[in-house]
């Protein structure tokens, strides 16, 4: 039977294991995106329209105060996103 004193914990994860971790999360991320941003760059939009038709839809009727909140931005970072429609 092996020394389970001797495995290594994992609870705790080296520096290049969480570095491999955060690189595995990037790929996954951007493999993840890239079929909608094309659909959105067919349309002429942005990852923030995405985001916003995402949650309008989700929630109709929400204001834009909280909106803004959700998306953690602000009315004038949305502005240009929305005035090239």
């Amino acid at each position: 039977m092996a020394d389970l004193k001797s495995l290594a914990n994992p609870l705790f994860l080296r520096e290049e294991d969480l570095r491999q971790g955060m690189e595995l999360l990037f790929y996954a991320y951007r493999d993840f995106t890239a079929e909608a941003d094309a659909l959105l760059e067919q349309l002429a939009f942005g990852r923030a329209h995405h985001r916003v038709l995402h949650f309008v839809g989700r929630y109709p009727g929400i204001s834009v105060a909280e909106l803004l909140g959700i998306l953690r931005i602000t009315k004038q970072s949305l502005a240009p996103e929305f005035s090239r429609m």
